[in-house]
């Protein structure tokens, strides 16, 4: 089947200061585990640690210079050269003077697999000082990657049932790929974009934002949560504050949410973006 990727993911990036990575092809976005295919946007004085990755690597400069150390050497790879670089090789990657390039990973890539060498500096040395500061990196999604946020979800719902004990059993009976169902047919005209916060060091996903919204139609947060180990780190404020940039620039006339009862205290949050209460719906606890 033909398939068209209609943006890439934005994948966190190692190394210092960040730099921009598009994957159009790999095991999240496409569900390819045999390749990866991304975009590298890379600023003047980027570098990241030594690794021995075990996928092969290929890579096309586009512009700039990539500098490649490995095997005892310093390459530089000029603008329309590329490099292949064997799996199991201790290398390091770098733009000195910046570069944008194209690498194909065979497998796809993989943090698991690519096999960093830990590097202890004082920004690392603070963050093991404070464990409780995450460093996190904010990156959106289409709908195609609405699974990825099934757990965050499933803690969502225990968390609201703790909230609100009066539904629980009706919120049991609606599982994920119900709830997921219902937001995609419901919403099928309309664009749908998942913000997602990522740690940076574990790339575990802490927190996610779904949104819809339709041109001249409203826009709406379907679902946000950030996990507790997670909170008070001001990341909900960055979720909201793309989500709603992108509802804005997507041509949304207004922003609705709802809160379920019992989790009032979000609303003194949705307040700071200018959403205040505008109507009550009452249910039975139990369907008659």
């Amino acid at each position: 089947m033909v398939r068209i990727i209609q943006f890439p993911r934005i994948v966190p990036a190692a190394g210092t200061p960040p730099k921009r990575i598009e994957e159009y092809v790999g095991r999240i976005i496409s569900g390819t585990s045999n390749v990866s295919i991304a975009r590298m946007i890379s600023p003047p004085g980027w570098s990241e640690p030594y690794q021995i990755p075990e996928f092969e690597e290929y890579t096309i400069v586009l512009s700039g210079i990539l500098q490649v150390e490995a095997e005892g050497h310093c390459i530089q790879i000029q603008a329309g050269q590329a490099v292949i670089m064997p799996s199991g090789i201790k290398v390091r990657y770098s733009t000195p003077e910046g570069a944008e390039y194209i690498a194909v990973c065979t497998p796809a890539f993989s943090p698991d697999i690519v096999n960093r060498e830990m590097v202890i500096n004082d920004y690392e040395i603070q963050k093991i000082a404070k464990p409780s500061i995450l460093s996190t990196i904010i990156f959106a999604t289409g709908p195609e990657e609405i699974d990825q946020i099934e757990d965050l979800w499933v803690e969502l719902r225990r968390f609201i049932q703790s909230k609100n004990h009066l539904f629980v059993d009706r919120m049991n009976k609606v599982k994920f790929h119900e709830r997921k169902q219902e937001i995609l047919e419901r919403n099928a005209s309309r664009n749908l974009r998942i913000f997602f916060a990522s740690d940076e060091i574990s790339h575990k996903n802490i927190g996610y934002c779904l949104c819809s919204v339709a041109s001249d139609s409203y826009g709406e947060i379907e679902s946000i949560f950030i996990c507790e180990e997670a909170r008070n780190q001001g990341i909900g404020t960055k979720l909201m504050t793309q989500a709603l940039s992108w509802m804005k620039e997507e041509g949304g006339t207004d922003i609705r949410v709802h809160v379920t009862v019992g989790n009032e205290d979000v609303i003194g949050f949705y307040k700071k973006f200018g959403l205040h209460p505008r109507q009550y719906i009452l249910s039975c606890p139990e369907e008659k």
